[in-house]
């Protein structure tokens, strides 16, 4: 997943980038106005210092347009506002225009104080005024070209408060994709535990086997016992790269149909490492698994989870996944309690077993089950003597209306 980049070098003021229409009319009122200067001085006999300042106005347009630095356009808007405004009254109002274009950009300008525009009007205006003064010009010219500069304040205005919605859009994304790579390293670091705690875990209960056989003489049930571990030990690596593989496609999920990933592992062996090897069977791989590591389960209910839609199936696999790991590492032995139970439009999932330890595995699975979005709740605690993992959910509606019918 990529991230926005701070800036868009296609705007420099800092708001949207610009596009070729808008560099085209730019590029038209300049020649407009640079046309109708040069013709009306021409014909008017302009004085010398008019065609400077007039000249100079327009080459802060100019350089507004093509200039890369933020700093070089502020500069190209005083200048445009500063020249053109001397010559407002020599001109018959023609300078007006870079005038008002140059306070709307100081007035867009998200670097520049917000109320620099109105500054930057104001002395324009002072300065139209002394000068119609000294040309004998009306009062209505004055009050019109004052009007207009003023409502380039407002347009101004209007477009910096445009910059910077976008740019705290741009920033609130930015936020959520941090945010969402987040997620993704967490869920990726959770699956990754879940796997290497419940292969290792019942790897390290084969090979305490596979040495007990040997020095009973057992030599052909200690190689059976092996080769179950070496199995585990294939299928816990083959899921940790799983894991791995998941975290680096999902940026292409939306771009592209997912390619599927499960066909590979049809020739693996079986094991309950897996997160979800068939999300029909429930919890009958897992108990399966945990009684062939010599652990003892005593089971209440239907394992195939029946009732459930596939996500909530798939989160309860995960949690009971990791109370059964808890329980061969902690509680060695020691008789484990699994009961499913149907109470009216939901299921309980209880889980017990000797006491142990709390570790990152009971916030996966408090994670596991924020992530469904859903009424579901799981809880983890001591009761007596036992550790009690309790997890209620939602009756899938599909298998609930099945039954109706």
């Amino acid at each position: 997943m990529t991230l926005l980049s701070s800036r868009d070098e296609a705007d420099i003021p800092g708001g949207r980038p610009r596009s070729s229409a808008a560099w085209g009319l730019n590029a038209l009122g300049i020649a407009i106005v640079a046309f109708f200067f040069v013709r009306n001085g021409v014909l008017l006999g302009l004085p010398v210092w008019v065609w400077v300042l007039g000249s100079v106005a327009l080459a802060g347009w100019v350089l507004r347009e093509f200039g890369r630095s933020p700093r070089l356009v502020a500069t190209a808007g005083v200048v445009m506002v500063a020249a053109g405004s001397v010559t407002v009254v020599p001109t018959d109002s023609l300078m007006i225009v870079p005038v008002i274009v140059g306070i709307v950009l100081i007035g867009a300008h998200l670097r520049v104080p917000v109320w620099a525009a109105s500054v930057t009007a104001l002395a324009a205006i002072v300065v139209v005024a002394v000068t119609a003064t000294v040309e004998h010009a009306s009062l209505q010219f004055v009050l019109g070209t004052s009007g207009g500069m003023l409502l380039g304040v407002l347009i101004g205005f209007s477009r910096r408060q445009f910059r910077v919605a976008a740019e705290r859009a741009r920033e609130a994304e930015r936020e959520q994709q941090r945010a969402q790579l987040l997620a993704d390293r967490s869920r990726a670091a959770r699956d990754i535990h879940d796997v290497l705690a419940h292969s290792l875990g019942g790897l390290v209960l084969q090979l305490d086997a596979v040495e007990a056989l040997l020095e009973a003489g057992r030599v052909e049930d200690a190689t059976t016992r092996a080769g179950e571990a070496r199995t585990l030990a294939a299928d816990g690596l083959a899921e940790a790269r799983r894991a791995v593989r998941a975290l680096r496609e999902d940026a292409d999920t939306d771009a592209e149909p997912a390619t599927s990933t499960t066909a590979p592992d049809t020739t693996e062996p079986s094991r309950a490492s897996r997160p979800t090897t068939d999300p029909g069977a429930g919890l009958t791989a897992l108990v399966d698994a945990h009684r062939s590591f010599g652990g003892e389960v005593v089971t209440q209910g239907d394992e195939t989870l029946a009732d459930l839609d596939a996500a909530h199936r798939a989160a309860v696999v995960q949690v009971v996944r990791e109370a059964l790991s808890n329980a061969r590492r902690h509680a060695p032995g020691r008789p484990v309690s699994l009961s499913v139970i149907r109470d009216g439009d939901a299921v309980d999932v209880v889980i017990a077993n000797p006491l142990a330890r709390g570790g990152h595995g009971l916030l996966g699975m408090r994670e596991r089950f924020q992530e469904l979005g859903s009424s579901a709740t799981v809880e983890a605690e001591r009761s007596d003597d036992e550790f009690v993992v309790a997890m209620h959910l939602p009756v899938d509606p599909v298998a609930a209306d099945g039954e109706q019918s």
